[in-house]
């Protein structure tokens, strides 16, 4: 027997707090209807309830993490097939959750669903549920395909998390052998250079031309040093309020889709994800139209945005699809051109599964391109930088002697 913690509501509404012995947490929440209580919360006494304790204020500022809902819309997948309802189910997550924060989350959701909110709109009210699961979760409670859908929602997660990991980490790669590169050079320039200045300098003899050079690039530096600094803070400053500043937003984000490679796995990424999450809202029985619009917020890059909303008021006014997306520097031409034989197919979601699945590959193989492009260019420009830098040392030591 293990004492546990519990907080129920009583006849009146009234919440009671207590403690009880017994095998298991179920065993705990019979007990309590049994004496015509309803509980809300049975814990282990040695542990803080759900939102209890002083560091629940600051677990509730961070969101669960997209993995940890994935499980939970798995695991109530299972269980609704299995015969448990819907409120039982989400109990069972609350008492075994895979992380703190998805457990806060799934107790404000049954609270949500106590006081009369269907479920979608219980987590329409959580930032961890994309709109597009939330749409297809209120289309699985009104058909009775609630399971189904919670599966399907979880896969598009997943997909959309694998995704933006994946450019993510193409993207990563390149800025962070920038920033390298840079600290390379501030280091050597600070270092480095200024001793084996004061070595050459001190033998009072000519200097060969490239020892020169680079005694006169570490003079710069040292005297320019610091207002390029604050330069540099200045412009990442202004590209930070650029990027806050919705206008300023889309812009960069419709010039970061014209970069060569990397806007190519940009959009390679956003066709994917815009590919299968249309493709699960249509087979769920979701019309275009509303697709669309759930897609146009889905979207991070604010010029793809704007071309699902342009898209979705053109199909309004009559337009097809394939046309109503077909904008420079967006989705992949080759999704035009399989939307459009969907359309005229009657196979539109088939057709956006087969497009989700080539460019996932495909962008697998853009991300394996460009370290392959960027693993050399890295050896070369560091070892570049460090070479110069000491066969003009070398060229000075022994041009002097």
């Amino acid at each position: 027997m293990e004492r546990f913690r519990y907080i129920a509501l009583d006849a009146s509404g009234s919440r009671v707090e207590g403690h009880l012995d017994g095998a298991s947490p179920a065993e705990v929440r019979w007990m309590l209807l049994e004496r015509g209580l309803r509980p809300e919360s049975v814990v282990p006494r040695a542990e803080a309830a759900p939102g209890e304790g002083p560091l629940s204020g600051l677990l509730a500022l961070r969101s669960a993490r997209s993995v940890h809902i994935e499980l939970t819309l798995r695991q109530l997948a299972v269980m609704l097939r299995s015969g448990l309802t819907l409120l039982s189910s989400i109990e069972t997550i609350i008492e075994q959750p895979p992380s703190r924060q998805s457990g806060l989350v799934y107790e404000k959701i049954r609270r949500s669903l106590e006081n009369g909110s269907a479920f979608a709109e219980a987590l329409a009210e959580h930032a961890c549920f994309p709109k597009s699961a939330v749409a297809l979760i209120a289309m699985g409670e009104e058909s009775g395909n609630l399971d189904l859908v919670l599966e399907r929602s979880a896969q598009t997660m997943e997909a959309r998390r694998r995704s933006r990991s994946a450019t993510l980490t193409a993207l990563f790669y390149p800025a962070f052998t920038f920033v390298f590169a840079i600290a390379i050079c501030i280091y050597m320039v600070l270092e480095v250079i200024p001793p084996m200045k004061k070595a050459l300098v001190s033998m009072g003899r000519s200097l060969p031309p490239m020892t020169q050079s680079l005694l006169d690039i570490s003079d710069f530096f040292s005297e320019w040093g610091l207002t390029l600094g604050i330069v540099l803070v200045a412009a990442l400053v202004s590209f930070v309020a650029t990027y806050l500043w919705p206008p300023g937003r889309l812009a960069l984000d419709r010039f970061f889709l014209r970069l060569p490679l990397i806007g190519t796995i940009l959009r390679t990424g956003a066709t994917a994800l815009f590919s299968r999450s249309m493709a699960t809202l249509l087979s769920s029985g979701i019309p275009l139209v509303e697709a669309l619009r759930i897609l146009a917020g889905v979207h991070r890059n604010r010029y793809l945005s704007a071309v699902i909303d342009s898209a979705r008021r053109r199909i309004l006014e009559g337009g097809t699809l394939a046309g109503s997306l077909d904008r420079p520097h967006s989705f992949t031409p080759m999704m035009l051109k399989m939307v459009a034989v969907g359309e005229a197919s009657g196979n539109l979601d088939e057709s956006l599964e087969h497009i989700a699945d080539f460019h996932d590959e495909r962008l697998q193989a853009l991300i394996k391109r460009l370290s392959a492009l960027l693993e050399p260019a890295v050896v070369i420009l560091v070892g570049g930088l460090v070479g110069y830098v000491y066969i003009a040392f070398f060229v000075g030591l022994y041009g002097s002697m």
